[in-house]
Formats: structure tokens, sequence, C-alpha cells
């Protein structure tokens, strides 16, 4: 990695620079000295020279510089000064150019050659007798190195000319790139450097992008990018170090020390100070940065030694310190569009084909639109996770004979191979049994934002009563890993705040459900989760309880003294006869000794006489304007019937209760009741045929009385010829 000079802002190999920053120091000190002898023959002596070395951060060697002093002048002539190695270098560039002029020309022939007939020259020696020259070249790349630490500005610089490449070493070269290319992941060999070859991200980086206008005045602050993964924040951020005129310096939370910043901040001070170029600081996973080092950005960002620029997939307000937050913007980047993500996978296959035709000699691959869109929505706005899709798929078409290719698939699933050299085409139908084996839609945080979210999500389909909604988000969550028992803890909570009152019952059942789901285990206990809530979804709801607790709480905060009013001395508890004797307790009515429970009695501070929390309706009144007032209506309406079916239903009840508990009063047929105070033993066609009284109307009038004679109760005897003597015959008492 080159090493840029703070002086000319050239790039140099890092054993170089520190003799090129001695050589532009001596320039620029020969230069000032000059100016300065002509414009007054007086000099500071004590002026001091700025140290370049500083700036990269080094050291300089002050015993060489000692030696260099007491050193003989013979000696000091045989190492190579500052000027020759200027003159080395200027005449390399020269070099350089001779060379590029030659290649040029040799082009030019080939061309010539061409145009006129001729086959393509095959070797150098062609390539050299079409050019006319009849120069010693040789393939092999020469690895001549000046020597500039013997070199004075007498010592004379090699004169070999360069090597003439013919085209033959050009595509060789070439396809040596492109396999080196090849060995890199998609991602990295589609990593855009410009906005222009950048997807997505409209609102930031778009024609009037607010990101585009700071790029295009170079006048960056120090902000945040917040993203999921794969949106291109780090893309971004070294789009910008390519643009901008400040110089950029990259370092990643995972593995960057405080002493590495510290150095980085010296560095940044220095070149400030030598050539009043800015240093942008680009902090990659910067949520990884413990609270220590952020507290080491704070002074650096403030006073203006850096631009810092951070990139995280964690949200910052959980994961930065307030004052950092403050110091810096933050850019919220959205997951990719449909749109943007088909671009890129073109691109992608693009890149994947032209690999596999120039390097490796294999089919081309091609996808059919509905494959692409298939790509495009199981990557979730993650352009790295649709490449990584590509690279699976070109890896699979690379790594199976074509002649057994179809031996590894169904005969009607096999992906039909040209039998030479072409294209394979590949539908979606095709390519979801390539990647069955993984699960996009479980792609969830437990820990991070999306945990959050979704469980935001969940709780909100229920208190909106949309059950459809609440079951996807919590099969959502079932599906990525999520803790069971953190779904029933936020059950339990909306079975109070927003349930409440009109459905007390939901609460024990969510209890229940935590309950069995303890008992029963995963994933049996997926089901009671999803039975749970469909029934919170579709439950009443009512947050009275819930919004009298917020009210007391807010009239609390705001009035924090009516925390120390005493409590009525008639309410306080007297366990001794101390406390009594002190009036607690005292002209107490106990509400169960009266009837109802109802008394004349205050409960409230005298302060807060009057003051109420809970209020009478379970909902609140507003009216959302984007729905209609027949629906409210409608919903009004159909609360009303509902109220009536409730009273009604109630007195049905009542009577049927009322009946039971007569008919359990009297469940037996009673002799000394009339007919008509028991009605439902008698069917109206009773008749006696032995009786002088069918209708029964004096049964119960008298008795037979064995005391009495005959002829004094004829009733009791049939009327008959014989005379009847009793067995015990009636005594005569007179």
């Amino acid at each position: 990695m080159e090493e840029e000079c703070p002086i000319c802002n050239k790039t140099y190999p890092p054993a170089l620079i520190e003799r090129h920053v001695n050589s532009c120091l001596d320039s620029r000190e020969a230069d000032s000295t000059s100016k300065r002898r002509k414009r007054s023959p007086g000099t500071d002596k004590n002026q001091k020279v700025p140290d370049a070395f500083a700036a990269l951060g080094l050291e300089r060697d002050s015993s060489s510089l000692k030696r260099t002093k007491s050193a003989p002048q013979s000696k000091v002539k045989s190492e190579a000064s500052m000027t020759s190695m200027l003159l080395a270098e200027r005449r390399l560039e020269m070099l350089k150019q001779a060379e590029e002029r030659k290649l040029k020309l040799e082009n030019q022939a080939v061309n010539k050659s061409q145009m006129s007939g001729n086959k393509e020259p095959e070797s150098i020696h062609q390539v050299q007798e079409i050019s006319g020259k009849d120069e010693n070249v040789s393939v092999e790349t020469t690895n001549d190195v000046i020597d500039l630490e013997n070199a004075d500005e007498s010592s004379p610089v090699p004169t070999q000319e360069p090597l003439r490449q013919s085209q033959a070493l050009t595509s060789r070269q070439e396809r040596m790139k492109l396999e080196q290319e090849a060995s890199k992941p998609l991602a990295q060999r589609l990593r855009p450097t410009s906005l222009n070859d950048f997807f997505g991200q409209e609102k930031l980086v778009g024609p009037n992008g607010l990101l585009t206008n700071l790029i295009n005045s170079d006048q960056i602050p120090s902000f945040i990018l917040w993203g999921v993964p794969g949106v291109g924040k780090t893309s971004l951020a070294r789009i910008i170090a390519n643009v901008t005129s400040s110089r950029f310096i990259e370092v990643s939370g995972a593995s960057t020390s405080t002493d590495r910043l510290r150095k980085v901040f010296d560095q940044a001070k220095n070149e400030r100070a030598m050539s009043g170029r800015r240093t942008i600081l680009f902090l990659d996973e910067i949520h990884r940065f413990n609270k220590a080092v952020q507290d080491l950005l704070l002074p650096v960002i403030e006073k203006g030694v850096v631009t810092a620029i951070g990139a995280t997939t964690e949200n910052p307000s959980f994961t930065l310190n307030n004052a950092l937050l403050s110091r810096m913007h933050t850019f919220v980047m959205e997951p990719l569009t449909h749109s943007a993500l088909v671009k890129i996978i073109n691109r992608g296959l693009l890149e994947v084909n032209r690999t596999r035709k120039n390097v490796y000699n294999l089919h081309l691959v091609a996808l059919s639109r509905d494959a692409i869109d298939y790509i495009a929505n199981i990557s979730s706005g993650d352009s790295r996770v649709a490449l990584n899709i590509l690279e699976t798929i070109n890896a699979y078409l690379s790594g199976v004979s074509y002649s057994v290719f179809s031996k590894y698939e169904a005969p009607e699933k096999a992906i039909k191979v040209p039998e030479k050299l072409g294209v394979i085409k590949i539908s979606m139908n095709e390519l979801k049994p390539l990647l069955s084996t993984r699960n996009y839609h479980q792609m969830y945080d437990r820990v991070g934002e999306n945990h959050y979210d979704i469980i935001s999500a969940f709780h909100k389909s229920v208190r909106g009563s949309d059950a459809d909604a609440a079951v996807f988000y919590l099969t959502k969550m079932l599906s990525g890993g999520e803790d069971p028992m953190f779904i029933v803890r936020r059950m339990i909570v909306i079975a109070s705040e927003d349930i409440g009152l009109r459905d007390s019952s939901c609460l024990p059942f969510v209890v229940a459900v935590k309950d069995a789901l303890e008992f029963v285990g995963m994933p049996e206990g997926e089901i009671i989760l999803a039975h749970c809530a469909v029934k919170l979804a579709r439950a009443p709801k009512s947050t009275k309880s819930y919004r009298a607790l917020r009210t007391a709480q807010a009239l609390l905060k705001e009035q924090p003294e009516l925390t120390s009013i005493p409590v009525p001395l008639h309410l306080r508890n007297a366990p001794t006869k101390l406390m009594k004797e002190m009036g607690y307790g005292d002209s107490y009515r106990y509400n169960p000794s009266f009837e109802n429970g109802v008394v004349s009695q205050h409960y409230m501070p005298e302060a807060l006489q009057g003051q109420k929390f809970v209020e009478d309706t379970h909902l609140g009144t507003a009216r959302d304007p984007l729905v209609p007032d027949e629906e409210y209506s409608s919903i009004n309406e159909a609360d009303k019937d509902y109220e009536n079916y409730k009273k009604q239903r109630r007195k049905e009840m009542e009577q049927e209760a009322q009946g039971a508990h007569e008919s359990e009063e009297r469940h037996t047929y009673d002799e000394f009741l009339a007919k008509d105070d028991q009605p439902e033993y008698f069917d109206g066609e009773e008749r006696d045929a032995y009786s002088d009284d069918p209708d029964c109307t004096h049964n119960f009038d008298q008795s037979y009385d064995e005391n009495l004679s005959q002829d004094q109760q004829p009733q009791y005897y049939r009327q008959s010829s014989g005379h009847y003597t009793p067995y015990y015959p009636i005594m005569d008492n007179s």
C-alpha cells in the first residue's frame, strides 16, 4: 500500500517515502533560502522547519543526521543526495513516458498490418518485424531497480529501453487480471466507485439528494450512516474518499484500538498544520467501539481535527453516546428497493458470465425475469444476499460435470444443459430447488432493532383487533427463533393494558397459556400461542384502567409536591392505643356494615377533592379523519344493540332462575293443595265413576268418623238391601 507525501501529495512506496519527504523539504528550503537572500540580507536562524516526519507519524533518525554532519566530505558524496533522488525519479517518469510512446507506435503498426490483410502477429518477434525495429526485446519483465542509496547527482541512470508488449502478452495479462478478480467475492468486485454506479438510496445520493450536494461541494460534515447490511454504507464512504480532496483513513470498530486512533489523530493534526488538508476518518462498525473510544472521539470531532463518518447496522440511539450523537448527523439508509436489486442482480450476472467465458470457458447463465424477481424478493433489500445467491448458482453450475448433470435431479426438474458451449437458461421453478436449503424468511435479529420492531407490530395489531396481522407477526417471531416466553410476557401486558375491564378473563387466560407452554414445550406450544393471540385480538378493548394510571402519574410528575400530602386521619391505620388517641382511624365508617355498602365518606385528600382519574368511557372519544362517519355510526349502533341484547338476556336469565327456584320448592304432588294451585298434575279429564262427586267438589270437606253411626254418615256406605253389622259393635254409652 502506497503512502502519500504531505508536501507534494504524491504517492510512493513505504520504503521511499522518507527519502522523498527529505527531498521535498530540501527543495523547499533551497527555494525559500534563495528567495530570502534576494529579498533581505538577514535571516532568522531560530526559525523552525515543518516536520514532515511527524505528519506521517514517524521519527527522524537523529544518529544518522549526526553521522552525516561529522562525516568527511568524500563519504557524504558517496551517499545519495536529495537532489539526485529527485533527478532519478524524474528520469523514471521520462522512461515511463517513452515506454508508453513506443507501445503506442507498436499498436499502430499492428493495426496497419491488420488493415493490409496480414495475420495477427503471434509473437513478440513478429511485432518487432512489423514495426521495423531491430531492438532486442525480452518477454520477461525486468526487475531492475535504480539504486537510490548510492546514486548522486552525477551518477548515470540506466538507459535500458523499456519493453514493448505484444497483443498476446497484453491479453495474457488481462487474463491474469480476470483470474485474480474471479477469486474475489462477487460483492467485492461489484463495489461501486462513483455515484453513477451506486444503486438505491435516491433520497440521499439521488440527483437532488442531501449527500450528493455535500459531496459535490466538498463540505462534508461528520455523520453516521445507519442501515441494514448490504445497502451500501461502506461503498458510499469509499465513494466519498474517491471524490473528495481530503485525506481518507478507514478503520474498523472490530479491530481498532485507542492507540491506533491516537496516532491517526496526531497525523491529522500534522496534516492540517503542514498542508492545510483535512482528514476524513471512516469508522466502520462504529457501534462496536466501547464507551472509552467513543469519548476519545468527542474532542477531535468538536474541534474539527477529523471529519468522522460512521457506519452501523445497530440503532445509534442504543449503541452510541448521546454526546457523540449530538455532534454527528444521522442518515438512515433504507433497504434497497426491488428495482435497485434487479439492477444489481443484472450487473452481477454480467460479471459472472464474463468470468465464466473468459476465464473458465464454461456455459453462460441466463436467468428468466421471474427468477430475477424471486431473488430480489428473498434478498429482503440486501444486495450482498442477492449477489451471494448468484455466486451459489454459478458454483452449482460449475462444479458438476455436464455429462452427468441430470443424474443429480429428477428428470422433470433437471436443468437443461446444451451439448455444446452455449447458454443455460434457468426459470424460477428451476431456481427454487437450488435455494431450498436456506430459509431466507428466517432472517431475524433477536437482539437488534428488528427484535423490538416486530414485537411492537404484534402488540399494535392485537390492539387494533387485527387477528390476521397478529398471527403473521407471531409466526415471524417464532420462525426466527424468538423466545416464546418473551411473547407471553408481552401478551400478559396486553391483557391488562388494552383489554382490561371489558374482558377481565383474558388476564388469567394468558397466565394459563404461560403454564401450558411450560408444560407442553415447543414446537406444539406454537398452537397455544396462536390461540391466545387470536383471542386477545378479537376481545373487546378497554384502556380505562391504563389511562387512569398514566393520568395519575402525569399529575404527580407535574406537581411533585402532591406526594407529601398527608393521608386523612380517618383512613389511617391504628394498631396501637396511642395512635387511636391521636385520632388515627377515628370516624371511619366500615362500609360492609351499611346497606349496600353506601356511606358518606371522603377518601381523597382534601387538596385533591373532586380529582378524577378513571374515565367513564372504555376508549377515547377522538375520531380519525380518514375513517368515514358512517363507520363510526354503524359501530355505535352495534354497541347499542349489544347492550340491549345483554339487558334482555339478563332478564331472561333472571326469569329462568326464578322458575327453577320455584320448581325446586314444589317438586312433588301435594294432596292438600287445590287443583288450581298445582295444574301441572292435572290434565282436565279426571273423573271417578265410583264417586258420587266425580268432580271431587267435596272430597276434603269432611272425613269418615268411625265413632258415628251409619245413619249419621250415609255417604260412606253403599246403598244395599242387606244390613251391615260391624265386626266391632258400637257400644251404647247411655
